[in-house]
């Protein structure tokens, strides 16, 4: 498989969901560190596509995890933990951070 800019549409068919073929921990999600380093590296090769990849993930984790604490504050905790979908996702953001 390709990487960064060279990826087309043809490389991934459309009925294939993206998450076939990863293990369960693959979604466990990047440190910030490794962000900012993905994100160097993209700038520096003039790697758009890759660039506003990484930008959506940092600002759809920035967003989870505020739709998570108004859950918190309006609902309380236990809100969050009775839903397996805002558990795992409160997981996740506290993990990549």
């Amino acid at each position: 498989m390709r990487v960064g800019s060279d990826l087309t549409r043809a490389d991934m068919p459309s009925d294939i969901p993206l998450t076939d073929g990863l293990a369960p921990d693959d979604a466990s999600g990047l440190t910030d560190d490794e962000l900012r380093a993905l994100l160097a590296r993209a700038k520096a090769a003039g790697d758009e596509p890759l660039r506003r990849l990484v930008a959506s993930f940092v600002t759809l984790r920035r967003l989870t995890a505020e739709a998570l604490t108004l859950v918190e504050t309006q609902y309380g905790a236990a809100a969050v933990a009775r839903v397996p979908a805002l558990s795992h996702l409160k997981r996740l953001v506290r993990r990549e951070r």
